[in-house]
C-alpha cells in the first residue's frame, strides 16, 4: 500500500507548499492594501472547532509538541491557538486555510443546471476601501480549489507513508489533548 515516499519527505513538502501560498496571498494583500483590515490580533476569521488535514497537524505536533504538552488552548469559541490578545500562537505554521484568510475569494461550482457559476467574497471587514467585487478582475482574487486539491494530494501521500488509504481531518483544539493523532487514527 505504501508509495515508498516517506513521512518525512511528505511533511517537508508543506513547508514549500505553505511557501507557495503566502507568495500569492502576499501579493493580493499587497494589491488590495487599501482595503485590507487584517492584522496581528485580527482573529474574525479564526474559528473555533476548525479541522485541518492530518499532515498539517503532524506538522503542528512535530514543530510545536513540548509547547503543546504545557499550553492551554484559547477558550472555546475563537480558534484553540490564539492567545490572549487574538494573535496565532503557531502562525509559522498555521494551517493552509488560515494563509489565505480575508481576502477577495473566487469561488467556482456547478449548479443545478450543470452550469459553471462564480461567487465572490471576501471578510466583510475588508469590503471597504476597494474597489466592488464584481469590478475585479479574477486575478485579483484567491481561487478556492487549486491549492486545496494539491494538500488533499498532499494528505493522500502522508496517509499512504504511514500504511493507510486515507486519514481522518484533525481538530486543532484536539492537539492539545492528543498526541500522535496522524499515527494512530484512520488506519
Amino acid at each position: 500500500m505504501s508509495s515508498g515516499e516517506s513521512r518525512g519527505s511528505v511533511l517537508a513538502a508543506l513547508p514549500v507548499f505553505h511557501a507557495e501560498i503566502d507568495r500569492i496571498a502576499s501579493r493580493l494583500s499587497a494589491r488590495h492594501g487599501d482595503r485590507l483590515q487584517c492584522r496581528r490580533g485580527c482573529n474574525a476569521c479564526c474559528l473555533d472547532d476548525l479541522t485541518v488535514t492530518a499532515v498539517e497537524a503532524e506538522r503542528i505536533q512535530d514543530h510545536h509538541g513540548d509547547w503543546l504538552a504545557r499550553a492551554a488552548p484559547h477558550p472555546d469559541g475563537a480558534c484553540a491557538f490564539l492567545d490572549g490578545a487574538g494573535a496565532c500562537r503557531i502562525y509559522s505554521d498555521r494551517p493552509s486555510v488560515c494563509r489565505s484568510q480575508g481576502l477577495p475569494l473566487r469561488v467556482l461550482f456547478e449548479d443545478e443546471n450543470e452550469e459553471i457559476v462564480e461567487r465572490r467574497d471576501i471578510c466583510p471587514l475588508n469590503l471597504e476601501g476597494g474597489p466592488a467585487l464584481g469590478e475585479l478582475p479574477e486575478d485579483a482574487f484567491w481561487l478556492v480549489g487549486p491549492h486545496e486539491l494539491r494538500l488533499a494530494e498532499l494528505d493522500r501521500r502522508f496517509a499512504e507513508s504511514l500504511g493507510s488509504t486515507a486519514l481522518p481531518r484533525v481538530a486543532l483544539r484536539s492537539l492539545f489533548r492528543t498526541r500522535g493523532i496522524a499515527r494512530t487514527e484512520g488506519d
